[in-house]
């Protein structure tokens, strides 16, 4: 059974990730016309061998006849299997979605905020192994401005920029062991 956590609303937008979520349309739309024409041609092939003699107008026709019992069928299943597409990628597109958006927060500097999926996505452990992350990031970025407070405290102005100045020879020679 899963860990009770606390009920998130519904996501309200279907279209969350268009690049994935639109690539996967039309790979299912590239199926579906893929079976209807695999049954037409088959049908077409199986009436020429049934009824030789029957001209290839008289064919098509008689398929425009059968295809009333099957048309009606993929214009009703065909959006609600486009709906369900979207509806099923949404559960892995939303968690990819929210959790790019808290990094960027994190790149850009901002604290962001600890991420967590509905009840229903998929990847679920990856908001916990997210949020770890992001609470390390955020103790080293106090680490870092502690220790760059107190550099700043000290007034070190005597760095070393001798290496600026150095040409490529120069690192090559000093790479290079002496024996």
């Amino acid at each position: 059974m899963k860990s009770q956590r606390p009920k998130r609303p519904l996501r309200q937008q279907l279209l969350i990730d268009s690049d994935v979520q639109v690539a996967l349309i039309l790979r299912a739309v590239l199926y579906g016309t893929a079976c209807v024409t695999y049954f037409v041609v088959i049908q077409f092939f199986t009436q020429s061998m049934i009824h030789p003699g029957v001209a290839t107008a008289d064919l098509f026709l008689s398929l425009t006849d059968e295809a009333i019992y099957w048309v009606p069928g993929l214009l009703v299943l065909g959006p609600l299997m486009i709906y369900d597409v979207l509806k099923v990628s949404n559960r892995f597109a939303g968690p990819i979605f929210s959790m790019r958006r808290e990094m960027q927060n994190l790149i850009d500097g901002k604290e962001g905020r600890n991420i967590s999926f509905r009840n229903d996505d998929h990847w679920s452990a990856m908001a916990m192994q997210f949020n770890t992350i992001r609470e390390e990031v955020l103790e080293l970025r106090a680490k870092l401005g502690d220790q760059a407070g107190a550099a700043e405290d000290e007034d070190i102005d005597d760095e070393d920029d001798s290496w600026m100045e150095a040409t490529p020879e120069e690192e090559e020679e000093a790479a290079v062991p002496v024996s």
